[in-house]
């Protein structure tokens, strides 16, 4: 049996998502939250309760129990690194990292040889609303834009698609997605702080558009195939893209010549040059929109 290992953070398992599908029954080793994510899609998983060394033991003791042979790390780190002591292993040994985070998973996973292209085949959406995701963990605040960008991403996206909005985000960004949702321009339900991430899931999965800052919710939608936009300028949008021809990363080209080499975490003017129209044209040009 084939283990894939990716636990860290909801949006990282989001980007890994398109490759368990490629994977012929894997067996998906996973983070609690992990498990709520792909739970819907995938039964054969099994879940790290915690980072401590007893329950690391007892998971090595599970995977042993069902007769694990192969561990795909897509993880790397050093909880990944001793587990895969024990399994033949297959690591990020001589991947390129100049590529998105799922494509980089990809080239690790196909190392075992049993794997189905990436599916990049898209379907149009029907016009239901557009979904835009502000928010970022209380750690990474300077992935924020500033109010005026979203007032104007709105006005262009209302006066272009005529579509409601739905405001994503989780209880630690309620409260700013509340006072947000105040200066969008057209019909606009907060949903923020009120959703499972199933319930996430199914919203960024029906919507026609989504445009965010780079977070779960974006890779989330990528990984559901729905057109996305991500917003980056304090994080690197090589490594974070979303996945599939029908996202697009749009940083301010005039203020960065090349991806930060460290994410910034102090806040700062990085998303004024942003212009939504410019992801727009793109998509448009792929005959996404």
């Amino acid at each position: 049996m084939r283990g894939v290992y990716r636990f860290s953070a909801l949006g990282d398992i989001a980007a890994a998502l398109p490759v368990f599908r490629a994977l012929k029954d894997p067996l998906i080793l996973t983070s609690k939250i992990g498990r709520e994510l792909v739970g819907d899609e995938f039964t054969n998983i099994e879940v790290l309760e915690s980072k401590s060394v007893a329950d690391l033991f007892k998971f090595l003791w599970k995977l042993k129990r069902r007769g694990v042979k192969e561990f795909v790390d897509l993880q790397n780190n050093d909880r990944s690194r001793f587990l895969r002591m024990f399994f033949t292993a297959y690591t990020n040994e001589g991947v390129s990292f100049d590529q998105c985070a799922t494509r980089i998973f990809y080239d690790i996973a196909k190392k075992c040889g049993d794997i189905d292209p990436l599916d990049e085949r898209f379907e149009s959406k029907e016009p239901t609303y557009i979904v835009l995701n502000a928010g970022s963990s209380p750690k990474w605040l300077s992935k924020r834009l500033p109010d005026h960008k979203w007032q104007e991403f709105s006005q262009v996206l209302y006066e272009r698609f005529n579509l409601p909005f739905i405001m994503t985000g989780d209880s630690n960004e309620a409260e700013y997605i509340e006072h947000l949702s105040k200066k969008i321009v057209g019909k606009v339900e907060v949903t923020a702080g009120k959703t499972s991430i199933q319930d996430l899931k199914k919203i960024l999965t029906d919507a026609f558009l989504v445009v965010s800052t780079d977070s779960a919710p974006m890779h989330i939608a990528a990984a559901q195939k729905t057109p996305t936009i991500g917003l980056f300028g304090a994080t690197n949008w090589v490594v974070s893209a979303p996945f599939g021809p029908w996202s697009v990363a749009l940083w301010d080209k005039e203020r960065f010549k090349a991806p930060p080499v460290k994410n910034l975490q102090e806040r700062g003017d990085y998303y004024d040059g942003l212009r939504v129209e410019e992801g727009l044209e793109e998509l448009e040009h792929r005959s996404i929109l």
